[in-house]
Formats: C-alpha cells, sequence, structure tokens
C-alpha cells in the first residue's frame, strides 16, 4: 500500500493527477477495511449525539454522511490554511485549519499534517450531497470533536450584557434548551437561544453541575447561574441541575452527587476507632477518600476470619476489598501476636 500511494504521488508530480487520484482513493479504501476488520463495526455519532453501531459498511456517497460521524481518510493536498482529505465519498473534504486541532490552531496546516496522512475526520457540514458535483457541493470536516460545530451556522452571539439583564431579572428558575458543542475537562460548552435576546448564547457548564454524561450535539437543558463580565474575562456560567451548586469545599465530592445509595467497589485504606477510610472512584474517574462509620460496617461483612486476610495481603501492604463488601477487624477479633493495622 505505501508503494501504491507513493506512486500516487509521483503521478500527481508529473501532472498524471486522475490516474493518482485513482490510486489514492483504493488506498483509502484499503485503510478502512483493515480499521473496519481490527476494530469491528465502527462507532459513529447520530445528529443527536448518541452513539450507534454502523449498519456494516463505510458511506461512499455524500448522502449517506451525517453531522458527527467519525471516519478514516487519507490527506492528499495540504495548502497553508486547509488540508483536502478523502474519506471514500464523490467529494474530497475541507479540513480548515481552524477545525484541525482541540484548542489553539497552529500557524500552518503542514505542522501538523503532511499529504498521504491517515487521519480519523468528524463530518462537521454536508451541504447540497445530492448534486455532489456542483459548485454549490461542500464538504466540511473536523479534527476534533470540539470542532464538530461552528457556532456561526447559527447566527451572530448574543450581547453579553443583553445575557446579563435577563439573568438578573429572572425571578424563579427558568430553563432553555441547548446543544453540547464542546466537552473539556472542566465540563461542557453548550450553545443556546435566549427569547427576546438576539443571536446565540454559549456558556461554561462546570462538571460539578453536569447531569448524566453529555456528548458532543447532545440536546441538553440548561439554567444560567451567572453572567461573569470583567476586563479579561466574559463568561456565561450553567447549571443542568435544579438543586444548588455545590460550593467550598462540597464542590470537591460534585462527581459522586449522583452515586448517593449507589453500590461501589473500594480500597480500605487506613483504620479508626470511629470507622474506616475506604479508596472510591467515581464513574468519572475521580479518586476520593471516603470515611465508613462503624454504624455503617454491617457483621456480615466482616472477614470471618480476619488473621488470614491479613496473612495474604502481607501486614506492610493495605487491605482491599476486592469484593466490593467492606471489611473491618476489632483488636479482639486479632491474634495476641498481631497488631491493628496503623491508620494512614
Amino acid at each position: 500500500m505505501a508503494k501504491a500511494m507513493a506512486r500516487a504521488y509521483g503521478d500527481v508530480r508529473k501532472g498524471r493527477t486522475t490516474l493518482a487520484l485513482v490510486a489514492l482513493a483504493g488506498a483509502a479504501w484499503l485503510l478502512q477495511a483493515v480499521a473496519f476488520a481490527l476494530a469491528g463495526s465502527p462507532r459513529v455519532l447520530t445528529a443527536r449525539g448518541a452513539e450507534e453501531e454502523s449498519v456494516g459498511y463505510l458511506p461512499s456517497k455524500m448522502t449517506e454522511l451525517r453531522v458527527g460521524q467519525a471516519l478514516q481518510g487519507i490527506v492528499t493536498q495540504v495548502r497553508e490554511r486547509i488540508a483536502l482529505v478523502d474519506i471514500g465519498v464523490e467529494k474530497v473534504g475541507l479540513l480548515p485549519i481552524s477545525k484541525l486541532l482541540d484548542g489553539r490552531a497552529p500557524d500552518r496546516v503542514s505542522e501538523v499534517l503532511q499529504e498521504g496522512d491517515p487521519i480519523t475526520v468528524y463530518v462537521a457540514e454536508v451541504i447540497n450531497p445530492q448534486e455532489p458535483r456542483s459548485r454549490d457541493s461542500k464538504l466540511v470536516l473536523a479534527g476534533h470533536k470540539n470542532k464538530i460545530v461552528n457556532l456561526m451556522q447559527f447566527g451572530n452571539r448574543s450581547n453579553i450584557e443583553d445575557v446579563k439583564a435577563v439573568a438578573e431579572a429572572q425571578k424563579e428558575k427558568v430553563y432553555y434548551k441547548g446543544l453540547v458543542t464542546a466537552v473539556k475537562d472542566i465540563g461542557v460548552v453548550v450553545a443556546f437561544r435566549i427569547p427576546d435576546v438576539p443571536g446565540i448564547t454559549s456558556g461554561l457548564v462546570y462538571k460539578t453541575e453536569v447531569q448524566g454524561a453529555p456528548d458532543i450535539m447532545s440536546e441538553v437543558q440548561v439554567r444560567i447561574l451567572e453572567v461573569l463580565i470583567e476586563s479579561r474575562r466574559r463568561q456565561v456560567k450553567l447549571s443542568m441541575r435544579d438543586e444548588d451548586p455545590l460550593a467550598g469545599r462540597a464542590a470537591r465530592f460534585g462527581d459522586f452527587r449522583d452515586m448517593v445509595e449507589k453500590t461501589v467497589k473500594g480500597k480500605v485504606t487506613g483504620f479508626q476507632d470511629y470507622g474506616a477510610f475506604v479508596e472510591v472512584v467515581s464513574d468519572s474517574g475521580t479518586t476520593q477518600r471516603a470515611l465508613l462509620p462503624n454504624g455503617e460496617i454491617k457483621a456480615d461483612r466482616v472477614p470471618q476470619d480476619p488473621a488470614e486476610v491479613l496473612e495474604e495481603l502481607g501486614m506492610d501492604q493495605e487491605p482491599q476489598d476486592t469484593a466490593g463488601q467492606g471489611c473491618s477487624w476489632s483488636d479482639s477479633q486479632l491474634p495476641a501476636n498481631r497488631s491493628r493495622p496503623a491508620a494512614h
């Protein structure tokens, strides 16, 4: 395949463009076939943001493409501000430099991509797919999921002063229907419209205020918490929750808010007279050290022979609750030559 691609680019340099494109298209399809064989049925993102299994074939027509769909492509040409990517349909896709990466764009596309590079792209925009050969037809791609949605497609941005005035005038909680446009480590970005405020408003939902696991292009309900207008900071803070935001030290445990009454596995890290300290992990991967009071440790969760458990683990290791059932030892349960594990 590498030799075929090398011959193809040699044809481009010699002016035999048609022959080169045929060879490149074949290489692109081969790459996609290999990826399909290795990964199984590919996962694609629907317009509503939900993952679903593809129907078992790769799209060959623009009419089969959906915004948000993830596909494998081959870079066929690199210019200063744009790259052309062949994804196997009738029209070569345009990958603008502004949609290449999440975050700051590079000065030139060539800093990131070279001709012949395989790349995973996302369908960002499909214009007039019924007539792919017409000048009005266009296929725009993104190199990152957070670059799929372009707010300019929805019109002008709203005036943040108008948004602040509306938020301050609200007597009760008002929810707006929004669209997730980016997923960050600190939360999700949501675009929405406010009645009587021209333009589209974009705000951030910090992860402690996120409900569920929304993905790019998921439809969500949000309410305005605060509008900040400072010299170097202009931000609309949002929430998906009806309860008041967590503040102070409680905000550290926001990832565990939806895990109340939920059974999870943990690892015992220390003991005190009033209970045990257990390390637990939230659904989002956050780790916290929690207290398991003596009153919450049921008798049937106490190991029958704690000395054997300690013998297996070794006294220099932390006792682990691999079964997720909790554990507790008392001085009376340990043999005379054993001492209580030190608290950490």
